[in-house]
């Protein structure tokens, strides 16, 4: 199994706010791993990755790389978060203190994430293109964000 860059106690202290409680268990090494391979190894490549997998890179990962990872763990698991499934099929949390958020506050929260996702992503892909030097595993022409991108709904290739 591929080894984690972060632990699903440092998603939660990353990727949500102090007011928010959920337990450990809401996230697991598979969600870290799926958002990993979905959004981080396109960006670092996997000779970068392999490295940081080795315990490589130490500021790499604090800075830039477990941020990023975080929101990204936060933005694959969110609607499954917002959602349970159970005998009775797909519900809405509601219970007698508190009642499941309103479509347009999901919709915000979800766009939210997505774009802080984004931004820490972006940032890590600039750090990484800025220093190349500094990392010998990365390869500039494998990362995806310096060969497309979205903007303004706008596929653009280069």
């Amino acid at each position: 199994m591929m080894k984690t860059l972060i632990t699903p106690s440092q998603v939660l202290a990353l990727a949500f706010n102090g007011g928010e409680y959920l337990s450990q268990s809401a996230i697991s090494e598979a969600d870290i791993i799926a958002a990993t391979v979905r959004y981080l190894q396109p960006v670092v490549g996997q000779e970068l990755l392999e490295a940081l997998q080795d315990e490589e890179y130490e500021g790499l990962l604090a800075e830039y790389v477990a941020p990023a990872l975080a929101f990204a763990v936060r933005n694959l698991v969110q609607p499954s978060l917002t959602l349970r499934t159970g005998d009775s099929g797909v519900t809405a949390p509601k219970t007698d203190a508190s009642t499941a958020a309103e479509r347009h506050a999901l919709i915000a929260l979800m766009h939210s994430i997505k774009s802080r996702m984004r931004e820490l992503i972006v940032r890590l892909s600039d750090h990484l293109n800025s220093h190349a030097d500094s990392y010998p595993e990365y390869n500039p022409k494998l990362n995806i964000l310096n060969r497309c991108s979205i903007d303004g709904g706008l596929v653009q290739i280069f």
